[in-house]
């Protein structure tokens, strides 16, 4: 019995000494992996620094400067190469132990990690050019003067990271089909949402606006108009209205009133009614 456990632990030890070297080269190979990958997401936090200081200096005034990326999506691109790199060195270093059962799991993790790179790159560059939309939009809006630009702005935002999200995952190999009719299906129904409140919206001017262009037809600046209890002379067209020298000063009358209402129109002292 006793000779059998001494028989046990050489053969052991043997195997352990033998392993050794392996040992000893799969160790360098974690530590220079780590090492690696650890340079690496110090050398891409600075160059996305370079990058963020070159478009604030180059092109502070142009739309460009909307590319600038930040902090938290800064530290997350470091971290996608830190990981690759770290997987990279750790398949290495099973294959070099060559564990049983080791080599077809590292050979589906070495064909596996492009593919799983590739769709972390397309998510990340999802999110860094969402945040451009973000910005171009609520600028946009702004400058257009229309209501919450910064809703409109995280929508679309919102919008064009899902739509990376999804891309990243089906290169990843993850089937999306459920996510995909999942996300047309929400995207159809907020569109269909802003389409309808835009129209509801919109009614009154698209109104004043075909009004306005029949009413050209009738009346021309220089002439007076008498509606109800208003009478000015017509001054000049806005896209929507008339703008009158009335009584009490300058008044613009919504075209769709002057259509929808009997007026007068005075040319020449002569008063010709219109219904």
């Amino acid at each position: 019995m006793l000779e059998t456990i001494k028989q046990a632990v050489a053969e052991a030890v043997a195997d352990i000494i033998s392993l050794l070297p392996d040992l000893l080269v799969a160790g360098l190979l974690l530590l220079a992996g780590w090492l690696l990958a650890r340079f690496l997401r110090l050398l891409v936090v600075r160059l996305v620094d370079f990058l963020n200081r070159f478009l604030v200096g180059r092109f502070q005034t142009t739309r460009l400067e909307y590319f600038y990326i930040n902090s938290p999506i800064k530290r997350l691109i470091g971290q996608v190469f830190y990981w690759a790199t770290v997987l990279l060195f750790i398949s290495l270093a099973v294959r070099v132990l060559n564990l049983a059962g080791s080599a077809v799991w590292v050979d589906r993790l070495v064909v596996y990690l492009p593919s799983l790179l590739a769709g972390g790159i397309i998510i990340i560059g999802g999110v860094v050019v969402g945040g451009f939309i973000r910005k171009l939009v609520a600028h946009t809006s702004a400058a257009a003067n229309l209501s919450q630009p910064e809703l409109l702005a995280q929508i679309s935002q919102l919008a064009f990271v899902v739509i990376a999200f999804i891309l990243g995952l089906d290169q990843i190999g993850i089937d999306v089909t459920f996510l995909a009719m999942l996300f047309g299906i929400v995207l159809a129904a907020i569109l269909g949402g802003f389409a309808l409140a835009f129209a509801l919206g919109a009614k009154g001017l698209v109104e004043n606006l075909i009004a306005c262009q029949h009413l050209r037809q009738l009346v021309k600046p220089g002439e007076t108009i008498t509606v109800g209890s208003l009478k000015g002379r017509v001054l000049e067209f806005t896209a929507t209205g008339v703008l009158l020298d009335a009584d009490a000063g300058r008044t613009v009358v919504p075209a769709r009133e002057l259509m929808t209402r009997s007026f007068t129109i005075q040319v020449a002292e002569v008063d010709h009614g219109i219904d």
